[in-house]
């Protein structure tokens, strides 16, 4: 039997002082906290086996929300956020998070990946079940491209606005991954899910 995979971006935060948040404490805001529950309502049908979720603030909280107390809910290190030398900084300019990477620190996106890749097979993921992963933009999309061989990635150009694919998942969105059999992984993509949608 095929089992899904639905991907998950965590849905609106806090952007009051337009920071790059990372993996800092910042909650959901009122919207997302609607969003989540859009979310919840369309999971609840879906017979979902275990929802993984990175522990930054946002992700947790979308993630509990899904859970509502009744599906196994466990964290990994490796769906957090990306590092960036940029976390906390008060600009809304999405270029700072890969910038300074030489002198300053931080991950590559093919880091991320690599994370990423080395979370996904770690699971014991089970033919017929169904799964959540709750994580961010970046690490989302990274595990999308390496896992259906997609050269596409986003792009933040210094000084200059995010270059994000077209496929790329907004906040609060949900991509299927359809696994025909977890032994071969092999998997064809199903829909991307937007709020407005749900």
């Amino acid at each position: 039997m095929p089992s899904t995979i639905y991907l998950v971006r965590h849905t609106q935060y806090d952007l009051s002082h337009g920071n790059l948040p990372g993996r800092l404490p910042v909650p959901l805001s009122a919207e997302g906290l609607a969003e989540a529950e859009k979310l919840r309502a369309f999971f609840a049908d879906k017979n979902i086996t275990k929802i993984f979720s990175s522990a930054v603030e946002r992700c947790l909280q979308t993630s509990q929300i899904l859970s509502n107390g009744k599906v196994p809910l466990q964290t990994d290190r490796r769906l957090l956020e990306g590092m960036s030398a940029y976390q906390g900084f008060w600009l809304k300019e999405q270029w700072h998070f890969y910038s300074h990477l030489d002198e300053l620190g931080g991950e590559t996106f093919d880091e991320i990946q690599a994370r990423m890749m080395a979370f996904f097979e770690s699971v014991t993921w089970e033919d017929g079940k169904n799964y959540v992963i709750c994580s961010h933009g970046d690490p989302l999309y990274s595990l999308y491209a390496a896992l259906t061989k997609v050269t596409t990635r986003p792009k933040y150009p210094f000084g200059e606005p995010a270059q994000l694919p077209a496929d790329y998942q907004n906040k609060g969105s949900i991509r299927e991954l359809i696994v025909e059999d977890m032994g071969s992984k092999k998997i064809t993509v199903g829909r991307l899910i937007e709020q407005q949608d749900l």
